[in-house]
């Protein structure tokens, strides 16, 4: 992609147009580095100052104490020793295991690299640089300098064994990933939470949503049943009561603020006249009528009416409406609607889920385990069948066409990064040649992938709100199906579409030209392509690793919205807000680095070093981000690792087909008959793994509780019943897919992924249960009432916000407070004040705010 030398024959003449991988990477190094350098020094400088943006998790409210990363002092440098010393498990212990399993992830992708490059530079480099071309630079480097056929068998073995180790290697994680999933589960902070002995079950007929029929559907060990009921016009009308009630606070504020200001401009005026200014004061009204908040009958039109007043009936009048809509008869339970179940265990809870479907023939999920209530997407889960796979599908179209479009401004941003061989085809554009040389650098190494991953930032927002809008019940479930599409997006896009734009389209026309020299310019083309990933992953891992720890935008916007924020519901949100955790934004990027990578091993191997270290400049700044600044609001519970380790094997797949296609170009048909066996060798084990672990990864509590599996493995197997090893072998290789193989293939090798499965399990189960790993105090259990709500929708359950005013020495704040409670609002005026300049001041202590609620997981 980047700048590559193409040789280009015309006629009888010949000409070279020159390596300049050299000067681009230069090029893009020099400007990044200095970036990188000038975001760390300020984010050192401004670090400590600016703690809510830099280090919420060491004091911040919304994070409970036990989960608070331990700050030595707010001053000085002393943070950075706690960085270094905690350990990545703390993130494991106090955050969630979604982020720890993210970190492990990055380290997993610099793992894979670093040893592919131990493996490929002493070998691959000096065949690449003796193979008989005449590329220079780092191009020599490649396979592009490959000219002599039995060069090529030193790439044939290498990608036997790095190839095969990979796959080996996700295997090994995928297991070890079990045992950590199980160890979580079974955890004592987890398996006190309602949630973790509850399914929610779509598609479900009315009967099974009734209560007393709770336990003819789902069994003895049921023991509380939530239906999803229809909300109808609820959502929109509590948007409207919320949205009075809000405007109804900032009016009492503005009120609060003239009276302040009022009595201070009177108390200046009232000495010059000699005048008891005080006195009369009081005994005035401290807001004239005329100088009350006011707002329009309608929006932008209409005569100007008392915004409090208006405000006030406004929300008792919604507040009646939306109590008589919820006793209204079309309240009532769809003919199939949503419903979830608490059993008595865990257990219990995952039995169920295993064995228990409504619509088993439908093409889309029906069950979800552990679902919390703040995760559900409500105004999906009462859907039909046929609307769901209808949404779905036209998501997925979507999806398609959108990533298809977007090759075309992603294919003209990957033109210029081989601009200078396109202008040595095309007449008009000869004028780039003369550039000077830092300008050229510029334009073909930085340009490009800056501007490929700036375009591309913004996609996996646009798809999680399709992912919404099709069906998904859930946010993690959303979340998960946008980490597929965004995947999909970053192979078509970033890897396939934008390398072959930047070296295919000069190699096209000199193709139109001499359709005989297509295998060797292709065979020349497609690795000096992988100078653009050079550059990519140089402005990735410095300029954008450092950005990732300032987060300038993020902090620019807090302090302007600090500046604009008015009533103190508005700067507390503001203060209690923290930046979350978009798995679908964060995994696809990364493992489509290792895909890249990978495709590369062979072809580029430099490709795989640029790449470790810039996932490493990632590590560090995600590392700080997860220990200092990020909450986890979207918990998938480890199934966004598990699909980032099933899609690692595209970059295999990829690597295999491009030595393939480059072998069979260069006339090695021996080698490329080897790389064909590779090929078919690696999608069957691939198919094989998928097909052994799902089990194991979609039902996992039920292989450690295996109650009432024992009589049936001891009767149908010939197992002693009190031979526990046996009959945990015999429940893997039943739930592996092994008991097709001869004997004693299933026990030896359910043996072995037990082995590390439990490897995993008493490694996690240890670390969750050190000292310092300590939850704290048990929450006190729900009463009844907060129970029957628990799992219904906000629609039925949400109260007339609570309003917040500040207190003020006039007592204007106590007499509306006193109005409101007569018109049914509850107002307070505690941990807020406005002073006698008419400033705001709040406690920024969240004890003292009385609209902070703990959180608690359920």
């Amino acid at each position: 992609m980047a700048s590559g030398s193409v040789t280009i024959r015309d006629g009888g003449g010949h000409r070279d147009s020159g390596s300049t991988s050299g000067q681009a990477i230069l090029s893009a190094f020099i400007p990044t580095a200095i970036t990188a350098v000038v975001y760390i020094a300020i984010f050192v400088g401004i670090r400590n100052r600016y703690q809510k943006m830099y280090a919420p998790r060491t004091f911040l409210g919304v994070v409970p104490v036990k989960d608070r990363t331990p700050s030595v002092r707010v001053s000085g440098g002393h943070w950075f020793r706690d960085f270094r010393q905690l350990p990545d498990r703390f993130v494991l212990q106090h955050n969630s295991m979604d982020a720890y399993l993210y970190l492990r992830f990055l380290k997993v992708i610099i793992g894979i690299c670093v040893v592919g490059c131990c493996l490929t530079w002493p070998v691959l480099f000096p065949i690449n640089a003796t193979g008989g071309g005449n590329s220079t630079q780092l191009d020599r480097l490649t396979t592009g300098n490959v000219l002599k056929k039995s060069h090529w068998w030193a790439h044939v073995v290498v990608a036997w064994v790095f190839f095969l180790g990979i796959v080996a290697f996700i295997a090994w994680e995928r297991l070890r990933l079990i045992g950590i999933r199980q160890a979580y589960y079974r955890s004592d902070a987890y398996a006190s939470r309602l949630s973790s002995r509850t399914v929610l079950w779509l598609n479900a007929s009315r009967d099974a949503c009734q209560p007393e029929n709770m336990q003819k559907f789902f069994g003895e060990e049921a023991t509380k049943l939530w239906a999803v009921r229809d909300t109808g016009d609820l959502d929109s009308l509590i948007e409207k009561r919320n949205g009075a009630a809000y405007a109804l606070e900032r009016a009492e504020l503005d009120l609060i603020i003239e009276a302040v200001q009022l009595r201070k401009d009177k108390s200046q005026v009232a000495p010059a006249n000699g005048t008891n200014g005080g006195t009369e004061l009081e005994s005035q009204d401290p807001v004239p009528r005329r100088k009350r908040p006011t707002q329009r009958e309608l929006p932008l039109v209409g005569n100007k009416v008392d915004a409090i007043d208006r405000n006030r009936s406004t929300v008792g009048k919604l507040a009646e409406r939306i109590d008589a809509r919820r006793l209204a008869p079309s309240r009532n339970i769809p003919e199939h609607s949503a419903v979830f179940v608490a059993f008595n265990s865990q257990p219990a809870a995952h039995r169920a889920y295993q064995q228990i479907t409504f619509q088993p023939r439908i093409p889309i999920q029906d069950r979800f385990l552990a679902v919390q209530p703040k995760e559900v997407l409500w105004h999906n889960l009462a859907k039909s069948v046929t609307e769901r796979v209808s949404k779905a599908s036209l998501a997925l179209t979507f999806v398609i066409v959108f990533t298809i479009l977007f090759s075309i401004p992603v294919g003209l941003i990957g033109t210029i990064s081989n601009v200078k061989n396109l202008a040595d085809t095309v007449s008009w554009l000869s004028w780039i040649n003369n550039l000077p040389p830092v300008i050229l650098g510029l334009l073909t190494g930085l340009l490009p992938p800056y501007l490929v991953s700036y375009f591309v930032s913004y996609v996996p927002k646009l798809f999680r709100h399709v992912a919404k809008f099709s069906g998904e019940p859930t946010a993690p479930q959303a979340e998960l199906k946008t980490q597929a599409w965004y995947f999909a997006f970053q192979v078509f896009q970033v890897f396939l579409v934008t390398t072959t734009a930047s070296g295919a389209l000069p190699v096209a026309m000199q193709i139109v030209k001499d359709p005989t020299s297509a295998p060797a310019l292709l065979a020349q083309s497609l690795p000096k392509a992988s100078n653009f990933y050079l550059t990519y992953f140089i402005l990735q891992g410095t300029a954008s690793a450092a950005s990732n720890v300032l987060n300038y935008s993020d902090l620019l916007e807090y302090l302007f919205d600090d500046y604009i924020a008015k009533t103190p519901r508005e700067k507390y949100t503001l203060h209690a807000q923290m930046k979350g955790t978009p798995w679908a934004s964060w995994l696809p990027k990364f493992t489509n680095f290792l895909v890249i990578a990978i495709a590369y091993s062979c072809i580029a191997p430099l490709v795989m070093g640029f790449a470790a270290v810039g996932i490493f400049m990632y590590y560090l700044s995600y590392r700080y981000n997860l220990l200092y600044v990020i909450l986890t609001k979207v918990d998938t519970k480890g199934e966004a690792y598990k699909r980032a380790l099933q899609q690692i094997p595209t970059g295999v797949y990829l690597a295999e087909l491009c030595l393939i296609g480059l072998m069979s170009a260069s006339g090695a048909a021996a080698q490329t008959v080897f790389m064909i066996i590779l090929l078919v060798l690696t999608a069957v084990i691939n198919f094989l793994l998928d097909r052994m672990l799902r089990p194991l990864e979609l039902y996992l509590g039920v292989d450690i509780w295996q109650e009432m599996e024992v009589p049936l493995l001891a009767e149908e197997d010939g197992i002693d019943p009190n031979d526990e090893a046996a009959l945990h072998a015999a429940s893997h290789s039943r739930r592996l897919g092994l008991g097709i193989l001869p004997k004693p293939a299933p026990r030896i090798l359910s043996d072995f992924f037990d082995s590390i499965i439990s490897a995993g399990r008493r490694q996690a189960q240890d670390w969750l249960s050190e000292p310092s790993a300590a939850r704290g105090e048990d929450a006190e259990p729900m009463t009844d009432e907060e129970m029957e709500k628990v799992y219904l929708a906000p629609a039925f359950t949400s109260k007339t916000p609570k309003l917040w005013i500040p207190s003020d020495s006039l007592g204007v704040a106590k007499k509306e407070i006193e109005e409101n409670k007569a018109a049914g609002i509850t107002t307070t005026d505690e941990g807020a004040e406005i002073d006698e300049d008419g400033m705001l001041h709040w406690d920024h202590d969240f004890d003292h705010v009385p609209i902070f609620k703990k959180p608690t997981p359920i």
